[in-house]
């Protein structure tokens, strides 16, 4: 696969809402005035995940990272030296994947369609260096798209980073709350 720029990164982060709230598994509490926007929603991918499932997801022991309500984040980093990290962000949008995506040009189409189960669609871009392998999912459930981001330094297992990211995407699709 080509290698995907930078842009993809951004192209994340810019889709990305973000996540808030704690790894205890409660709601978001509603942010301060001046908190960015995600930190004022009731939901974020992080209140359905745990460290010890995410570890089984991504065959190896992790660590949450919530941030605050203030600068919010959903971040699972591996407990052993070498382990890849994971990124989970999302964006409420009724348009769905494509259309979130179609205005991003040549950095879209490096994703390519992936069968996720219980999604609406999904996409993954991997890119390695020889520094490393960073890969970019992204999964549509009903007015839903959660993104993951994974990052493994070298000697890193190309394989088993995307086959955690797809396992990963298939946990947000099947945990994703119903739009109300």
């Amino acid at each position: 696969m080509r290698a995907l720029p930078a842009a993809a990164v951004l192209l994340t982060a810019a889709l990305a809402a973000g996540c808030s709230g704690g790894s205890s598994g409660s709601p978001a509490t509603p942010g301060t005035a001046g908190a960015s926007d995600a930190a004022k929603v009731a939901w974020n991918p992080c209140d359905g995940l745990t460290a010890a499932e995410v570890g089984r997801y991504v065959g190896e022991r992790v660590t949450e990272h919530d941030g605050t309500d203030a600068q919010p984040r959903c971040t699972f980093t591996p407990q052993t030296k070498g382990g890849a990290a994971y990124d989970v962000s999302y964006l409420s949008f009724d348009g769905g994947l494509d259309a979130a995506l179609g205005s991003m040009g040549a950095v879209a189409r490096q994703l390519r369609p992936v069968r996720v189960p219980g999604a609406q669609a999904a996409r993954l871009a991997v890119n390695t260096k020889r520094t490393g392998v960073l890969v970019t999912g992204f999964v549509q459930t009903k007015g839903l798209v959660q993104s993951v981001n994974a990052v493994q330094l070298a000697p890193y297992d190309e394989g088993a980073v995307v086959a955690a990211t797809r396992r990963l995407l298939a946990a947000l699709a099947r945990k994703a709350p119903d739009p109300s």
